[in-house]
């Protein structure tokens, strides 16, 4: 069967990629409370996200997806929990991740500029052709060893 995606799937795992790839009817959240709200109900894939300038401070969104496409212009998750979080095509401009645990994070071709990582957990972050400018450090972090 061809999805709407345009690939060919097999049976079992038909279901799971059809409700991934498809938008319509979807509408993404649109601040820090219906993003909770939808990731507590078990959410994951929120595509197409506008939360810039949104305080998501200490917020916890483990494993959640935003791939494609969400935009996070002056946002605030300095000590959130984004473990396994894709961000991947997504744009990340003067965004506070200071203190996040981005383990495992995802941020393959993502627009990413003037981001602070301050005390951030940053073990296995991947940016694979994503464009980076500007990454503001404390005194003893160490920028990471990422695949460009």
């Amino acid at each position: 069967m061809l999805t709407e995606c345009g690939q060919k799937l097999p049976v079992v795992v038909e279901s799971f990629y059809m409700n991934s790839c498809s938008t319509e009817g979807y509408k993404p959240p649109e601040n820090r409370a219906e993003l909770e709200l939808r990731y507590a109900a078990g959410e994951r894939h929120f595509p197409n996200t506008d939360l810039s300038g949104e305080s998501l401070v200490g917020i916890k969104l483990d494993d959640a997806d935003f791939e494609k496409h969400s935009w996070f212009f002056d946002a605030d998750f300095s000590g959130a929990s984004l473990r396994g979080v894709s961000f991947r095509e997504c744009n990340l401009k003067c965004v506070n991740f200071s203190a996040a645990d981005l383990t495992g994070a995802i941020l393959e071709l993502a627009a990413i500029e003037s981001i602070k990582t301050n005390g951030a957990k940053l073990e296995e972050v991947r940016v694979r052709g994503a464009s980076f400018y500007g990454c503001e450090l404390s005194e003893n972090d160490e920028l990471p060893s990422w695949e460009w």
